[in-house]
């Protein structure tokens, strides 16, 4: 009887403890499939790399026989004219405005900030201040925006993103394809729906006043999280 009595009292200790042991193993299991959230350390003394905003340019040749490219025999051209009826000219006049205007208002509120040219490779730490120009066709469907004649929507919807160099995340968006034949939309991109971005919107013939706020305002909302 006593010996019963011992054998019932093992596995019910046993029972207890493989209980306790699946609750302890189970928050574990349950916690490696929850997605990480990222989390940035930045401050006023982080130095911020603003890249130059992804903006498409079409490819459209001018006939020089029409009003547009018509030019007077004997006299030069001036480089402004000409910049006027080229699109990638236009693309990065506003490329250049909008990341030298960020970069400005940052410095001047006080932060370290500096443009990260194309093709410089990205430092290892520092806040990294990048974003694409997008617009939407007929179906809805978000691309690059594109600078050209007749290209598009007349407004431009721009999302920008501030990221950690020293813990790299994916990408602000994805490239479906290179854009139509007809050159008259950029590449089809798809929004990364993890990354955080603010949204701005701008008329794709925007004054350099209008440029230059919008760079102001996307200051602000990085100094937000500079803080």
């Amino acid at each position: 009887m006593k010996m019963r009595v011992l054998v019932v009292g093992f596995l019910f200790f046993c029972g207890f403890a493989a209980i306790v042991a699946h609750s302890a193993v189970a928050p574990a299991s349950h916690a490696s499939q929850e997605p990480a959230v990222a989390t940035h350390n930045f401050s006023k003394d982080t130095k911020v790399w603003v890249s130059d905003f992804d903006l498409d340019a079409g490819d459209v040749k001018t006939d020089k026989g029409g009003i547009v490219g018509q030019v007077r025999p004997g006299i030069l051209e001036r480089p402004s004219k000409r910049c006027e009826r080229d699109p990638e000219c236009q693309a990065k006049k506003i490329v250049d405005l909008m990341a030298n205007s960020i970069v400005s208002d940052l410095q001047k509120a006080g932060y370290k900030a500096e443009r990260l040219l194309p093709g410089v490779e990205k430092p290892a730490t520092g806040a990294w201040l990048h974003g694409v120009f997008t617009e939407v066709d007929e179906g809805n469907r978000m691309h690059r925006a594109m600078f050209g004649f007749g290209s598009g929507e007349a407004k431009m919807q721009l999302y920008v993103t501030l990221t950690d160099l020293a813990a790299p995340q994916k990408p602000l968006y994805e490239t479906a394809d290179s854009g139509n034949s007809g050159k008259k939309v950029g590449a089809a991109i798809t929004m990364n729906p993890y990354v955080a971005a603010a949204k701005f919107v701008m008329e794709k013939n925007a004054t350099e006043k209008t440029v230059k706020k919008t760079a102001a305002e996307i200051a602000k909302e990085a100094e937000t999280h500079l803080q």
